[in-house]
């Protein structure tokens, strides 16, 4: 009751804010600096750059449309990069609700699900480049920032935006629904083996082994490596806000401190199986000529944003833990 009126209406809210204040040119120029910093930096063409910059406050499917006019100009490694950032990253709309779940779980929750979601972006570009490098003498365009996505007025931004949240908290709440419904349905049937090693065999405990060495990669204590190889399977299965539901739900002295901070940037992507979904079906409405050669590249750019944030929560694991008081 608590999540369904106070963290899902924020959605709603961060939407249509985040709409409006690219009408009033706000966010449109801090997305334009980041972009140019990224080209600058990383040497992408400008609408692959704008593109990244995008999805750092945008979702993965809004995102493209910012640069709308210039998508049958992008290159298949151009295509790819825009694809794994915006699974690498996620919605400024999200990153509220986010925060939100965990404010009591982590001291400055919110921070860390920005700074995630911003530096996740050239971890997701590093990663594209080496899986489809940019062949010599291509890409690289320069794009008109007049195409960019347009509102006709301020209502008119705050409509669009408020029906764009609640399609992403309709699909949440109907996702949540499901995971709760199916996740009891398949405990329920395990409970028909005898327990393994004193406990019941559950999802949680199978998700918990196969995720646990990765885990444990990114500087995650093997004792604490289980209930966050449960929550990276979570993310990667189902949806990374439900892993993070799972995460604020922990008891303190369950998980420390520092593994609270390392999977924070872990589950920080929208790089989930259902995503792949959500990529196939918006770019291929945007890009109806294109639609089998996202259809063939899409579990690769899944692949490559899930490590992405990965790699982002192994930069926060090589801290000393001198830095959290452990």
């Amino acid at each position: 009751f608590v999540f369904a009126f106070q963290v899902l209406p924020l959605i709603l809210v961060i939407s249509a804010l985040s709409a409006l204040l690219w009408h009033w040119q706000i966010l449109k120029w801090i997305t334009r600096g980041f972009g140019f910093v990224f080209q600058k930096t990383m040497g992408l063409g400008g609408a692959s750059a704008l593109a990244v910059a995008a999805n750092i406050f945008l979702g993965m499917i809004e995102s493209p449309i910012v640069i709308r006019a210039f998508l049958d100009k992008l290159t298949r490694s151009e295509l790819f990069l825009m694809i794994v950032v915006g699974l690498a990253t996620v919605a400024g709309s999200t990153m509220v609700a986010y925060a939100t779940i965990l404010k009591e779980a982590l001291p400055n929750a919110a921070a860390h699900v920005l700074v995630a979601s911003i530096i996740s972006a050239p971890a997701g570009v590093l990663l594209a480049r080496i899986m489809v490098p940019e062949k010599p003498g291509q890409g690289g365009f320069y794009a008109d920032y007049n195409s960019l996505l347009k509102y006709d007025s301020g209502i008119d931004a705050i409509s669009k935006g408020t029906m764009d949240g609640l399609t992403v908290v309709l699909n949440i709440s109907a996702i949540l629904i499901v995971f709760v419904a199916f996740v009891a349905i398949g405990n329920g049937m395990l409970s028909v083996f005898p327990d393994v090693m004193g406990a019941p065999l559950t999802i949680e405990r199978i998700l918990g082994v196969v995720f646990a060495p990765l885990a444990w990669t990114l500087g995650i204590h093997w004792d604490e490596a289980f209930k966050a190889g449960y929550l990276l399977g979570v993310k990667l299965m189902l949806t990374e806000f439900i892993a993070f539901i799972q995460l604020g739900a922990i008891p303190a002295g369950d998980m420390t401190e520092r593994t609270r901070m390392i999977m924070t940037y872990a589950l920080c992507g929208f790089a989930n199986v259902g995503s792949v979904g959500i990529t196939v079906s918006g770019m291929g409405v945007l890009m109806p000529e294109r639609r089998n050669e996202i259809i063939g590249m899409v579990w690769k750019a899944l692949v490559a944003g899930f490590l992405a944030t990965c790699m982002t929560a192994a930069v926060v694991g090589a801290m000393p833990r001198e830095l959290f008081g452990q």
